[in-house]
């Protein structure tokens, strides 16, 4: 039985590849898609001559098939569990250096990154770098993905270092671009998104990712549905706010149009398009967004009100040039359909114009309403507002 070169194993696979979507509420580092790893690991795991180190073998690819079952199942404590004894028995099978190895490292390092273990990942990410460098070259493509999750692997006091890895696989993507341009816009979206999360303007990569896959790809194309979120995200940040209500309004079909539970990514556009939206004094539409998400069928049946968007009150100036301090609680009703009212002052500190401005300032804060049995309804809740000089 004849076997494909390692090499051109991976390049098939991500000539076809197609990416999944992750869900927004499983954390930062869930961002790069592992679907191409699964598929060069599994073809490569007959390759091996099966007179050396049967017992080893066998135990290797339980340790990985129970990964992958874990990974089906959604199962985070097995995932870690067998992706840190796949990547172990691994490195005995194959050794330090092979490229199979280095695969490994990479699933165990997203682990390592989902479970918040960055100093764990980093050193594991570096040696993995060194193999796929001397498997392939300094510039080959294979190693842009490893350079976005170095960068994840790095505390937010080295930006500027991560900032570098993360423009070492754009570099990398746009050198391939001629031959794999769907893979050079998902590293420009995946790379974009992380420079954007550490304030980088180098971010704007989201918006050529965007570019290409809505003139390429169906609207409902999960990458499409992705960057058109993160592009509103990337204006958002920028005070371009009709922009971004532009980004996250195009991805509104698509959400309407699904039966079943929420889409991951439907929440938070209402909520951004709440905050954008009142940012450019619309409140009407604003509103309209609340009553959405009161409408949309809950996360989950029985929940309390959350914060979708709210405005710091006004420091009132002639109390600002005394350097008066003070303090107000405020209590209020969450209306079924996220808006504040029956706002009333509850105690204070400091002088009524501290309570004028607090009240005026929740006038505009929007919720999303609290469930009972899976319905929206209104809910009492309190809040206190300092004004502190600094």
């Amino acid at each position: 039985m004849k076997y494909l070169p390692k090499r051109e194993i991976m390049l098939a696979i991500l000539n076809g590849l197609q990416f999944e979507e992750e869900s927004m509420f499983k954390g930062k580092h869930m961002t790069l898609k592992w679907t191409y790893l699964y598929l060069i690991i599994t073809a490569l795991l007959f390759s091996t001559n099966a007179n050396s180190e049967e017992t080893l073998n066998t135990q290797f690819k339980a340790a990985y098939y129970s990964y992958q079952d874990a990974v089906k199942s959604d199962d985070l404590d097995a995932q870690y569990k067998y992706a840190k004894e796949a990547y172990e028995l691994g490195k005995k099978f194959y050794g330090d250096i092979d490229i199979n190895t280095a695969n490994l490292a990479l699933i165990l390092a997203q682990q390592h990154l989902n479970k918040n273990q960055e100093k764990a990942a980093t050193p594991v990410l570096l040696k993995a770098l060194n193999i796929f460098k001397s498997e392939y070259g300094d510039n080959a493509i294979e190693l842009a993905e490893v350079y976005i999750l170095l960068g994840q692997s790095l505390p937010y006091n080295e930006s500027e270092k991560a900032i570098s890895y993360y423009q070492s696989a754009l570099n990398i993507a746009e050198e391939n671009e001629k031959e794999h341009p769907h893979f050079n816009a998902q590293i420009q979206l995946d790379a974009g998104i992380e420079l954007l999360r550490v304030g980088s303007r180098k971010s704007k990569a989201i918006l050529t990712a965007q570019k290409f896959f809505t003139e390429n790809l169906l609207k409902n194309d999960k990458r499409v549905v992705r960057a058109n979120f993160f592009a509103g995200k990337y204006h958002l940040a920028r005070k371009k706010y009709r922009k971004a209500v532009d980004d996250f309004q195009a991805n509104l079909p698509v959400f309407e149009a699904l039966d079943g539970a929420t889409h991951p990514l439907e929440l938070s556009t209402h909520a951004f398009m709440i905050h954008a939206l009142e940012k450019s004094n619309k409140s009407d539409e604003a509103t309209k967004h609340c009553i959405a998400i009161g409408s949309m069928k809950p996360w989950d049946d029985s929940q309390e009100q959350m914060p979708l968007f709210r405005t710091n009150p006004q420091y009132p100036m002639d109390y600002a040039k005394k350097g008066k301090s003070g303090w107000v609680e405020v209590g209020f009703t969450v209306s079924d359909f996220g808006t504040v009212k029956e706002a009333k002052i509850l105690n204070s500190k400091g002088g009524s114009k501290f309570e004028k401005s607090s009240l005026a300032a929740l006038e505009k804060w929007r919720y999303a309403p609290k469930f009972e049995d899976g319905k929206p309804t209104e809910a009492y809740a309190t809040v206190r507002l300092d004004f502190k000089m600094d």
